[in-house]
């Protein structure tokens, strides 16, 4: 554990600190090269802006220099060059700034809100409370499904996806503790009982990714879906509910199942989870993609530190695997894909948004902090 905390502490902060900052233009680089940690990306994204301010006012927490300083530059980037001219942000601007796709996406927003959450932690400023509320009335009123949560983006499309219900429940988690506004709290419990009445799926015992206009499994087989990395992302997020009374105790029986259809059918033959499996209406699980990137690992690990009843396991695998992946050439990046039926990584640009995956995996270990001896809790006031 102390090897994980020193490289986040150390090899991580300093280099994300000075390689993903746009400090000429604004805003974050998406992707850094595996070779040279150089920008390796022609545009800029809404949901890495957001991740960045997340990760760099976490690590402003835990006293890595200069992180505040990069969590309030991308407030700056976000409030000025994503802001959408109806309310909202759009996806994604040029290098310099320009709009580039101005959708509204709900996933994006999720990350808005719960990036938010972090900054308003280091700063104390009622403007970031401020604009997570407002963001969180723009997905509540534009955004709402007459068939319950809400529409993927403004325009909206098909499938509807949980991801994005998923990560506004973990936004809406994450203000409960800050402030004391019942807009949070009702806006998770919610979603808490959405994920109950057509996202889990108790026959299955499984947590679907795509579904039509009204919650139905698509018609396609193929679009029957699941993941075990979100199987791991849910059973940390409905113990995080219960925690703070959003949920009921029988969700402690949800996570249970989701973490043993993990175990039943989720990992491939090198011990790593794998990316997806199909489960079509009455036919059997089959493995769809071997792909096992990043960030289910870090969320496998979160699981079973947070959660080690859930069926999940040890997590000493998981801490293995991790430290794996980030045994690469230039300290600090990573490998961003393991294949789980040969353990052989792919060398590819490395993209920011897993950073934000990282941060939060490691987060249950960041009892103390190496550098300062402070605890995660003690954020440095505004």
């Amino acid at each position: 554990m102390e090897a994980l905390r020193a490289w986040l502490l150390g090899s991580a902060a300093g280099l994300w600190l000075d390689r993903s900052v746009d400090r000429s233009d604004g805003g974050f680089f998406d992707q850094l090269s595996f070779d040279e940690a150089r920008n390796a990306c022609e545009f800029k994204r809404l949901r890495v802006c957001a991740r960045q301010i997340f990760v760099f006012a976490k690590m402003a927490g835990w006293g890595v220099s200069g992180a505040r300083a990069a969590a309030l530059h991308g407030l700056d980037y976000l409030f000025t060059r994503l802001r959408h001219p109806d309310g909202g942000f759009i996806r994604s601007t040029t290098l310099k700034g320009v709009p580039l796709d101005e959708t509204r996406d709900l996933y994006d927003h999720a990350f808005v809100v719960f990036a938010l959450a972090a900054a308003y932690k280091v700063t104390g400023e009622s403007a970031v409370m401020d604009e997570a509320r407002n963001v969180l009335d723009l997905i509540a009123g534009a955004m709402a499904h007459p068939a319950g949560g809400f529409v993927e983006s403004l325009p909206p499309v098909l499938p509807r996806r949980q991801n994005p219900h998923m990560h506004l429940l973990e936004a809406c988690l994450a203000w409960i503790p800050l402030v004391d506004d019942p807009i949070f709290f009702l806006a998770a419990r919610d979603l808490i009982h959405l994920f109950e009445n057509h996202l889990y799926r108790s026959g299955d015992r499984v947590l679907f990714e795509f579904f039509d206009d009204s919650w139905n499994l698509p018609s396609d087989p193929y679009l029957c879906t699941f993941e075990p990395g979100h199987h791991f992302e849910w059973i940390w997020l409905l113990g995080e509910a219960r925690r703070l009374g959003v949920a009921c105790e029988g969700t402690d029986a949800i996570g249970c199942a989701l973490g043993e259809t993990v175990q039943a059918y989720g990992f491939g033959s090198v011990g790593l989870p794998l990316g997806s499996l199909l489960k079509p209406p009455g036919g059997v699980v089959a493995v769809q993609d071997t792909t096992c990137r990043i960030w289910v690992v870090t969320e496998w690990l979160r699981a079973s530190l947070v959660q080690p009843g859930s069926g999940v396991g040890s997590a000493d695998p998981a801490m293995v695997w991790l430290q794996r992946y980030l045994d690469v050439p230039v300290k600090g990046l990573w490998h961003e894909r393991c294949d789980a039926a040969t353990g052989r990584f792919k060398s590819e640009p490395v993209p920011a948004s897993s950073l934000y995956h990282i941060v939060s995996g490691l987060s249950p270990i960041m009892t103390i902090d190496p550098l300062s001896g402070a605890r995660p809790n003690e954020e440095p006031k505004a």
